[in-house]
């Protein structure tokens, strides 16, 4: 798939920098406005049959404007100059009817990017719907090779493109634009009566870096079919408990919430006080590094125009520092991180880990305990850290898996498990913004059906 946007660069700057001048000739005191496009294939399949086969392309403009401590916000899907026009003339009067807001506004001019980087982004796939189809096909081969029990609930094959440029009236006037490309499966496996789901993708910026299709479709059905052999957990326990990497992400996750914007500025998270203060355990570090090459969440400026920068979240389990928008920062009075559109490329480490501390290794350390593989409902309370989720996964003994379970609930605190996190794997894995190995933490409260 080749470069086939509507407008270039050139054209979207043209576009925005118009938008910007009728924003001024329209009494807006400043304005920004993001121009965005993507388009992209995808083919869906289940059981050898195409089940749906789409080619989608977008346009969008939003554009905001302020007059004084007023805000208002508009979009359109039409670039043509009448509809432009009317857009900025609807922003500014809903600017003129919104409450006043003494933090609303532009970020400051000395934190705008200057001089954005090179990210390697930009790899487009020339696949069609005939390959396409082809590789799902290679996907669902793959899941059939898991074991005859095991059939394909759907594969996914999407190659998708996407370009923007952001301009405001402080004279900030960058684009970029990146390419992203999925293989997905989804495994069905059935035994006397019994039936698992489980789901296995690749997901880069380069097609050439993505698992091949049948090792997608083959992990989805070997998962699927590892969870057939359920047992019961009775009763209650304290005991070990072991997040596989996907799994271990959620917990990345409730640190972002609880460390990002409206939480804090509306003291509704249990880290709002604790900058500077041990949050984990004192071999863990949290670090964010936006340019990393090829990265998932790579990015050389956040929605406010604002350059991120390499730094550490948690240092040595210190909670050092947070993800503000421009926004979030006036609202508590500290400096905008670049994190308008989230984290970039943020990943756990701890200090203990080895070489060889694969899955396996981890497993050994676990020894007897719980063995987390997918969610199944719950989450935190971020206001207090309070936290309980139900699951399925596996109960092992000795290092070795023993037997499947489901409908499993763990409990504890999100603050005292971060302190109890006693070892991380390098089994590490990657899903969008957020990078971790599995992660074992002692002594939590588990509960059976």
């Amino acid at each position: 798939m080749t470069d086939t946007f509507a407008y270039s660069q050139p054209q979207l700057a043209a576009l925005a920098s118009s938008v910007i001048s009728l924003a001024r000739d329209e009494g807006a005191t400043d304005a920004q406005v993001d121009f965005s496009q993507s388009n992209g294939l995808l083919i869906e399949m289940r059981q050898g049959r195409v089940r749906s086969r789409t080619r989608d392309a977008q346009s969008s403009m939003s554009l905001t404007v302020y007059r004084g401590d007023h805000q208002g916000t508009a979009r359109s899907t039409d670039f043509s100059p009448a509809r432009l026009r009317e857009t900025v003339q609807a922003a500014c009067r809903i600017a003129s009817y919104t409450g006043e807001d003494q933090f609303t506004g532009l970020a400051a001019v000395e934190f705008l990017c200057q001089a954005p980087q090179e990210l390697d982004l930009w790899h487009p796939w020339d696949v069609d719907e005939a390959r396409a189809i082809h590789l799902a096909q290679r996907i669902e081969t793959g899941m059939n090779q898991a074991g005859s029990n095991v059939e394909s609930d759907g594969a996914w094959v999407r190659s998708g493109q996407s370009s923007w440029f952001l301009m405001n009236s402080r004279g900030f006037a960058q684009g970029d634009r990146q390419t992203e490309h999925l293989l997905s499966a989804k495994a069905l496996a059935t035994k006397d009566g019994r039936s698992q789901l489980a789901f296995w993708s690749s997901h880069s910026h380069r097609a050439t870096s993505l698992m091949t299709p049948e090792t997608i479709g083959l992990q989805a059905g070997s998962r699927a079919l590892a969870a057939l052999d359920i047992a019961p957990l009775n009763g209650g326990r304290r005991c070990p408990v072991l997040f596989d990497p996907g799994c271990a992400l959620t917990l990345l996750e409730h640190l972002v919430q609880a460390t990002s914007g409206a939480a804090l500025y509306h003291r509704n998270s249990f880290l709002a006080d604790q900058l500077g203060q041990r949050v984990f355990s004192s071999h863990i570090s949290i670090e964010e590094d936006p340019f990393v090459p090829q990265g998932l969440a790579s990015r050389s400026f956040d929605g406010d125009g604002i350059a991120g920068s390499v730094r550490r979240i948690v240092d040595q389990g210190n909670l050092a520092a947070f993800f503000l928008s421009a926004y979030a920062a006036r609202r508590l009075g500290m400096v905008p991180t670049g994190s308008g559109w989230g984290p970039g490329n943020l990943s756990l480490h701890s200090s203990q880990t080895k070489a060889g501390d694969d899955f396996a290794a981890m497993l050994k350390k676990l020894d007897t305990g719980l063995l987390v593989t997918r969610f199944t409902g719950g989450g935190a309370r971020l206001i207090n850290g309070d936290y309980s989720r139900s699951l399925q996964g596996f109960w092992v003994e000795n290092g070795k898996l023993c037997h499947a379970v489901d409908g499993v609930t763990i409990a504890g605190n999100l603050k005292q498990m971060f302190n109890q996190i006693v070892a991380v794997g390098a089994d590490r894995f990657t899903q969008g913004a957020l990078t971790s190995g599995s992660v074992l933490i002692d002594n939590l409260q588990v509960a059976g059906r």
